[in-house]
């Protein structure tokens, strides 16, 4: 398997940028492997996932890295949360998904930059 294999691909909502998430970082993901904590949640909510790059609620951007978000009113397990996509740059300038997961709130430190809820 290569490390380049692409597993998704997706079109970022606010600057419409080609987003792709690799295998074996989604694996990692999944599995918690390679310095990820386990979010076995990507797998049954991945439609989340897609709107939070697709159609933010909300994008924050972190020390290296955008946060987007999508509110999730919920199901039993994750009741009212944020899912959250952090996206990086690749050195190769592309876009890619770094992990996913779901928050009840926004990352300390995190800057807004952009909202559904502001006029942009």
């Amino acid at each position: 398997m290569s490390s380049w294999e692409i597993l998704y691909t997706f079109i970022e909502g606010i600057k419409m940028e080609k987003v792709v998430w690799f295998k074996n970082n989604y694996n990692a993901v999944l599995n918690g492997t390679d310095g990820h904590h386990q979010h076995n949640e990507v797998k049954t909510h991945l439609d989340v996932v897609r709107r939070a790059i697709e159609r933010p609620d909300q994008v924050n951007k972190g020390s290296k890295s955008k946060c987007y978000y999508a509110w999730f009113v919920g199901d039993r397990s994750y009741p009212n949360c944020h899912m959250k996509v952090v996206i990086r740059r690749t050195i190769y300038g592309r876009l890619k998904v770094v992990t996913a997961y779901f928050v009840r709130g926004f990352g300390a430190g995190e800057i807004m930059i952009w909202s559904k809820t502001k006029n942009n």
